[in-house]
Parts: structure tokens; sequence; C-alpha cells
């Protein structure tokens, strides 16, 4: 049957490849069918139809009455796989019934709001009582005049769901001149005195003057004159917010030539709350008298609190118009506080300013903060060229007493974290090294370069206690003869030791006023919980020409890590 492994010679093998070969072709044509999603549509017997009766004010009862004699007929003549519902409509739309196939129409007992003509909600109302599988009919009886909704447009969605729409007109003969409200608009909220604009919109079918009047209350509050067009028109009117408390405004038109005056009112309600609240929040040192003063002379209400007693809840947050900070660093506020500050701003809406000085921003340890987060400014320098290259040692504590959790975590893990933080912060020309030390430098990383700083990171983060106490004398003489080396312009040291377990202090003095003042060498201190040592820690921080932290929560170190960075 076969010669040379080729083409089959045998009169059955050849029949049963080209058999294979038809059965293949038909598998892919199936699946390439049911990838494209093609169905089959069987036609059937059975009809649902949705009549829409308007029985808005511009229809006339005797019109009314001869869409209900229609409707009646209809429901009559249904055959026995027939279905009908009734939508009556107005300013709003009701179900009368809903899809049924009796054929009686009984008493109409929905009573829409009649005052306008919303033709959109009745379309919408009618899709939603279609049922599947029936062909679908919507018949809508009225003169064709909506006064509200975009009705054109809901028409437009019924023709897309497959649904054949018919109109029964009940219009009678138009009026030389007819005008009517369609919208109103104003701000949900103000505050008193505040000058805000009302916006309306009318309809007219001929050219017409009409007198556009406010009220709010019983009180008329503006009034103009207007030349309506045929179409829409629309106008603003300046207004100013008075007392607190709700105030609802009543738009009146009064067209020259009108017919039916229930649809030229409209009202609309605004809240007026009091004098703007705004929360001051300032750290321990800020002066603040000067800006409260100002606020206060703007007509605003001011309250002032100091950063560690600001709300943690955005619904304590709601009562203000807004919050600023002063001169605030992130380690005083609570991670619950800038976290309901950013939701404050961004799901409630409230207003934030945040004003600078030596303790906000980035030197504040705002980096990678809800706060940085909220503002629309970044923490980090991106232009390498404002800053002179730095060389950078951080010395980590890893005694003992590192190895203790707080919060469940091992207060060596948040200090690696907090040198993490500062990798993350430097420029790539700058250089960090992190010295973990206690009696010893146990752990050395670097130097390396800011572009490397991934490689740091991924160290930093595994670090691990040791034990006794840090070393403080070795551990600035391992720094400095890290940075002796460096040809980096700025050259510091921060040194992280326990308060209560810094040994080896003799001699540091010294090293600090002869070495590292001379080489123009700054260190700078972080002190973590009390202790006999602490004095000890914020006078070389002063020798050393830098800056003195002290903290009882090793949940703090990353912020101030980055603030000094």
């Amino acid at each position: 049957y076969y010669r040379g492994g080729g083409w089959p010679r045998g009169r059955y093998g050849r029949g049963r490849a080209w058999a294979a070969l038809g059965v293949r072709c038909l598998i892919v044509t199936l699946v390439v069918l049911s990838l494209a999603g093609l169905r089959t549509v069987h036609g059937g017997d059975e009809l649902a139809v949705v009549f829409l009766v308007d029985v808005s004010d511009s229809v006339p009862q005797d019109r009314q009455a001869q869409a209900w004699a229609f409707v009646e007929e209809a429901l009559a003549s249904m055959g026995p796989d027939d279905r009908a519902g009734i939508v009556v409509f107005g300013a709003d739309a009701l179900v009368e019934r809903p899809m049924s196939a009796d054929p009686r129409l009984g008493e109409v007992a929905s009573v829409p709001r009649t005052h306008q003509t919303d033709l959109a909600a009745a379309v919408r109302l009618g899709l939603a009582l279609f049922p599947q599988g029936a062909a679908r009919r919507m018949v809508v009886l009225t003169d064709g005049r909506p006064t509200v909704g975009d009705a054109e447009t809901a028409v437009d969605l019924a023709h897309a769901q497959g649904v054949e729409v018919d109109f029964v007109d009940l219009s009678s003969a138009l009026p030389t001149a007819e005008a009517w409200l369609t919208d109103l608009d104003l701000l949900s909220r103000l505050y008193p005195g505040e000058t805000f604009t009302l916006r309306v919109a009318a309809q007219a079918t001929e050219p017409t003057e009409a007198i556009l009047t406010v009220l709010s209350g019983d009180r008329v509050v503006a009034r103009q004159s207007l030349r309506l067009n045929p179409g829409t028109s629309r106008f603003a009117v300046p207004l100013t917010a008075e007392g607190p408390g709700f105030v609802t405004y009543r738009v009146l038109l009064s067209p020259a030539d009108d017919i039916f005056p229930q649809n030229n009112v409209l009202s609309g309600f605004t809240h007026v709350e009091g004098p703007p609240r705004v929360l001051l929040v300032a750290g321990e040192e800020t002066e603040t008298r000067p800006l409260r003063e100002a606020l206060r002379t703007a007509g605003m209400e001011v309250q002032e609190v100091e950063a560690a007693a600001m709300p943690s809840d955005p619904a304590s947050l709601a009562d203000y118009g807004a919050v600023v900070l002063v001169d605030t660093p992130a380690q005083a506020l609570s991670p619950r506080a800038m976290t309901a500050l950013q939701s404050y701003v961004r799901d409630l809406g409230g207003g934030l300013v945040a004003v600078g000085g030596p303790h906000a921003y980035g030197v504040g340890g705002w980096f990678d903060t809800p706060l940085e987060e909220t503002l629309p400014v970044e923490m980090t320098v991106r232009d390498p060229d404002r800053f002179p290259p730095m060389s950078i040692v951080v010395v980590i504590d890893k005694s003992g007493s590192m190895a203790v959790e707080e919060d469940g975590v091992r207060k060596i893990r948040l200090a690696g974290e907090a040198a993490a933080r500062v990798a993350e912060l430097i420029n790539d020309a700058d250089e960090i090294t992190v010295i973990a030390f206690d009696d010893r430098p146990a752990d050395v990383i670097g130097p390396l370069p800011g572009s490397e700083r991934e490689a740091a990171i991924d160290r930093v983060i595994r670090l691990q206690a040791g034990g006794g106490g840090i070393y403080v004398h070795e551990s600035l003489q391992a720094a400095l003869e890290i940075l002796r080396e460096s040809d980096r312009t700025v050259r510091h040291v921060l040194l992280l030791a326990d308060g209560s377990d810094a040994e080896r202090q003799g001699g540091v003095r010294e090293l600090i006023e002869e070495e590292f003042v001379p080489r123009g060498i700054t260190l700078s201190v972080v002190a973590i919980g009390e202790g006999q040592d602490v004095p000890f820690l914020e006078e070389i921080a002063r020798l050393g020409g830098g800056r003195f932290y002290f903290t009882g929560r090793a949940a703090d170190l990353p912020t101030i890590f980055a603030q000094e960075t």
C-alpha cells in the first residue's frame, strides 16, 4: 500500500486519508465557529409588549382617555402566547402592570407626578419588564414633548437591545409659544458669605420674553429678564450664601405666552455650613500665631492641636474644611493619623495645606509615607547636581537588646528597614556603608555607590542581633576608617545606639574633636529607649555637628533615618 514511505497507493488507504482530512477540517471549522460565538436563533410565536402611557399635564384629558382606550383594545386582541406590561409616566415613571397574559386592563392605580415629562425614564423602566426569549415591542403613547431626560438616547438603547419601538401620537395643536424649565444646578455645600452661581436651563418652542425669579424660602433673591430662543437656553444667576442651615432655592419662569405653568418651577437645596473650620497641626516648637491670626481674620474658625494629638480617624477630620500641617515631622504623627489624613483628602474631599520648614517634607521624614502619597510632590530630589556627592556610614547597634520584639517585630529588623530607607533616598553618585556593631564590626556592608542600592538593601534587611552592648568608640573608629578613604564632598556618620547599653565611651569625645571635626565629618546620633547613656549620646551628637534623636519606639526608626538623609 505504501511506496517509499509517501502517499498511500491502495484504494482503501487513500480513502481513509481523505476521510481523516475531512474530519480534521470539520473539527477546525467547529472550533473557529465556537470561538467566534456562533449562535442559532429560532423564531417563536410569543410576543411581549410594553405600553408607555404619557399622563403628564401637557396631554389633555381627552387624549389620555384615547390612549387608555387604545391600550384596552390592544390587550383584548392579544394571542394566547402574548404578554403585556404597562408603564405610566410624567415627571417620573411607575409600573402600572408587570408583564402578564391577562387581556383585561382593569382600574389604573398609578399616579405619577405630572408637572414634567421624562420619557427617557419610562423607556428604561419599560426595558426592565421584558422577559427573555420573546419577540419584544414597545408602544409609546405620548405627545412627543419630553421636558427632562435624554429620550433620544433611551430609544436608541431600546433599538440596540432588539426592541421594536412604535409611537402613538397624543399631541394636540401646539401653542404658539410654550416654555418650561429643564434643569437646576447649584453647589451642595456652601459657607456664609460665599458667592456662588445657580445655573438654570430652559426650553422654548418659539422666541419669547420671560422673567426668571429665584426665591430663597419666601424671599426673592434674584430676578432677571430673559430672551428665550427655540430650543435650550442656559442662564447663570450669581448669588451669595447667607446664614447656616439647609436652604431651598425655588426658580420660577414666567414666559410672556405659556400654556402649562406646571412645568415652569424647579427647586433645589444646599447646605450652608457655619464659618469654615480649619485644623491647625504643628510641632511642639513651631510658632503658629501669625498664621492662626491670619486665618481668623479671614473669617475662619481655627482649632490648633499638637501633632501627637491630631485625630486618627477620617470621621473626626471630616468636621473640618481643611487641615494645615505646619513644619510637622512625620515622626510626630502616628501611622494611623497619617492614614486617616490620606483618607480624609482622597475619599472625603477634605483640604490639606502643608507648610514647610526645617522639620517638614524630606527632612521631616515624609518619604514613603501616606503624606508623600497624598501630596502632589516627591520627597526626594531627582537632580543630583543640586547636592554635592555624599558618603554616609550608618552604624547600627546589633547588641542583644536589639533582639527584643516590638509589636511582633524585632528591633534589629526595624533598624535594617531604616538603613534601607537611607539607601533608597541617596543619589546614584552618593556612597553608603552600613556597619552592624556590638563588640566588633560583625557585619560591614559597603562602601557601595547609590547606583547599587538594591544590593545594600537586600543585605541590611536581613541583619540579625548579636550579644552584649555596642562599643561606641570602636564603632566610630571603624566609620572613620571608611570615610578617610572616601573622595565624596560630604561625609556623615549616623549612629544608632541603645540608650542604656552604649559601652566603651572613653576617648569618644577626643576622637570626634580631633579626627571627625578637622576632616569635616559630621555625626548624628539616634538613641532608642531611656537609659543612663542618653545624655552621653546627645553630647557626642552636639560635638559632631549633627542632630540628636530620641525615640522609645523602634518603629520610628525608618522615619528618623529618612529625616537624616
